[in-house]
């Protein structure tokens, strides 16, 4: 579904949706607090060109199930053209980054569908370390008010099918989803909510996440 082919992957599946994992058991009282503490000092803002050293150092971040969730083989490094592509500000392109501190936590990006421009495909990315705090909803909610900006009606992807998280991230959204299984992967298609069409401008990513 994905318009442009990665260098660094020879799958016929490049699109990637992955979302945290759950793995823990109910967090103690003392936990939930300092979860709450830290989602306080995450940001969002879109990334530049600039930012190509924090997309190549938040791979480097990724546990081995969250890198193959993401690019669907277990990539070392991307390919300087891919990054590139990751932090280019185009009408057909904007990634969101998600920051704690001067971190790159997380990342969502979308890529408008040549042949279907009011479609985009998204891929999503959280580091390990921030797991299960809500950061790869809030990424997905920013990309979605600044797409519907440029008339994108629609996001779609592909995920692995055992990838239950990011589908329950999708559906937690209260938007309306689609999910067509597709073997081992289940193609998604999500329809922004219409008040979010047209309701946005601009890159105005750098409001504190809430």
């Amino acid at each position: 579904m994905h318009h442009l082919a990665m260098a660094t992957q020879s799958t016929a599946k490049p699109a990637r949706l992955t979302a945290e994992t759950a793995h823990e058991s109910t967090p103690s009282l003392d936990a939930n607090r300092a979860r709450r503490l830290s989602r306080d000092t995450i940001q969002l803002r879109c990334l530049t060109p600039a930012d190509g050293h924090h997309v190549t150092d938040l791979l480097g971040r990724l546990s081995q199930q969250s890198r193959y969730q993401r690019y669907f083989r277990l990539i070392r490094t991307l390919a300087p053209a891919d990054v590139a592509r990751f932090v280019a500000l185009s009408p057909d392109h904007l990634a969101v980054g998600a920051f704690d501190g001067n971190l790159l936590i997380g990342a969502a990006q979308y890529f408008r569908l040549s042949g279907r421009p009011e479609h985009a495909e998204v891929a999503l990315e959280v580091a390990d370390s921030h797991h299960r705090r809500g950061v790869g909803a809030r990424l997905v909610r920013e990309l979605a008010r600044l797409a519907a900006a440029e008339g994108i009606t629609h996001f779609t992807a592909t995920v692995l099918a055992e990838n239950r998280p990011v589908l329950e991230l999708m559906r937690h959204s209260g938007w309306h989803i689609a999910t067509t299984p597709d073997g081992t992967y289940s193609d998604v298609v999500v329809t922004l909510p219409p008040e979010l069409v047209g309701a946005g401008a601009g890159c105005a990513c750098a409001s504190r996440a809430s």
